[in-house]
């Protein structure tokens, strides 16, 4: 009997220390945010910083912002092209996105990447193609990363942490709730 009270203690004593951890990271209230003048909207953490905005090489308007939470870097940013290519099918707009989205672990010095998942979709948008992707850096930071186009916008929301972020439904509906302009 002593023997099981060890092994048990020893079981659960990593399965309470994780929900320490867990219960020590606040929740943040997520609402729906105009991103600069971009027309796009997401679901943001309350107190995000203003947007920046920047010219793209093509001259598109390039909408970036980040907040830390709790050691949690909630990042977005959103794409208004310079030239929609409105002639453009879904599937050649998800290329687009997944060369962004390599572009863009390129910038973050990303090392490791679970491989880009395809298929995502919102309801209200029929003609937006997401996609999926899970990163690390050299440092051994962890990315969830959610891309998102039509053939007007682009957007990309991510959280990063030195371990995968432990809510995994507000994770969710982070990822989920990129909104294109008209």
């Amino acid at each position: 009997m002593k023997k099981f009270a060890t092994w048990l203690a020893i079981f659960l004593l990593p399965v309470f220390l994780c929900a320490q951890d867990e219960s020590s990271v606040k929740i943040p209230r997520l609402s729906k945010t105009a991103i600069g003048q971009s027309g796009c909207a997401a679901y943001l953490p309350a107190g995000m910083p203003e947007f920046g905005v920047e010219a793209s090489e093509d001259g598109s308007d390039v909408y970036t912002s980040e907040l830390d939470v709790d050691g949690y870097r909630f990042g977005c940013i959103a794409v208004r092209f310079a030239e929609p290519d409105l002639e453009a099918t879904p599937d050649e707009m998800e290329q687009l996105l997944i060369a962004y989205m390599e572009y863009l672990q390129g910038a973050l010095e990303i090392t490791g990447s679970t491989g880009i998942g395809t298929g995502h979709t919102l309801e209200d948008y029929p003609d937006a193609r997401g996609v999926l992707d899970y990163w690390e850096d050299g440092e051994g930071t962890q990315y969830v990363v959610k891309g998102w186009v039509n053939q007007k916008y682009l957007g990309i929301l991510l959280i990063s942490g030195a371990a995968e972020y432990p809510y995994f439904n507000l994770q969710q509906m982070y990822l989920d709730g990129f909104r294109f302009g008209e």
